[in-house]
């Protein structure tokens, strides 16, 4: 983007269906300098988000995602830009990651490269109806909300992101 864009806020929604995991991604930052003029002008701001849905998937393919045993890749569908106030903005992203689900427990595992938080974020796993998160192995405090169909994990910035994530799941009935 034009001038400097400032990272403030992250956050994470994976949504769980048979055999799709839906992955939604804010990206909340300050503009400083002209970066806002992008998220006002049409055609700037639709090459912007072209121009950030292509990083992103590059970013993902640079990530090793399994579930149930298999590697999957997550595909970045779209993107998109908005303003949330003078000098706040967002990064919308959606995604999505197709799987075998099996009867039982599913587990989703991520390995990434290691590194410190840049910014705080935080994560929720949406189980379908009847389903459940069964377990977390991720950085951040965990909550469990909604009967264990909910789990949120928040993240400080600076936190130890250790490259290893893994989400334990079943669909239910």
């Amino acid at each position: 983007m034009e001038g400097e864009v400032v990272p403030v806020y992250g956050q994470g929604f994976f949504h769980i269906a048979k055999g799709i995991i839906y992955y939604t991604i804010v990206y909340d930052y300050l503009e400083r300098g002209s970066a806002g003029k992008v998220v006002d002008e049409p055609a700037l701001r639709r090459e912007e988000e072209e121009y950030i849905a292509r990083s992103m998937q590059e970013l993902m393919d640079e990530e090793r995602v399994i579930i149930n045993g298999e590697e999957v890749r997550c595909i970045v569908d779209s993107a998109f830009l908005e303003r949330r106030g003078r000098r706040l903005h967002s990064a919308v992203i959606h995604a999505r990651m197709h799987y075998r689900p099996r009867p039982g427990n599913n587990v989703y595992e991520n390995f990434y490269e290691a590194e410190e938080a840049p910014y705080p974020y935080t994560v929720y796993w949406v189980a379908p109806p009847g389903g459940r998160i069964v377990s977390v192995d991720t950085p951040g405090n965990v909550e469990m909300r909604a009967g264990g169909r909910i789990a949120m994990i928040r993240v400080a910035r600076g936190t130890a992101l250790s490259g290893y994530e893994a989400v334990v799941f079943r669909l239910g009935r």
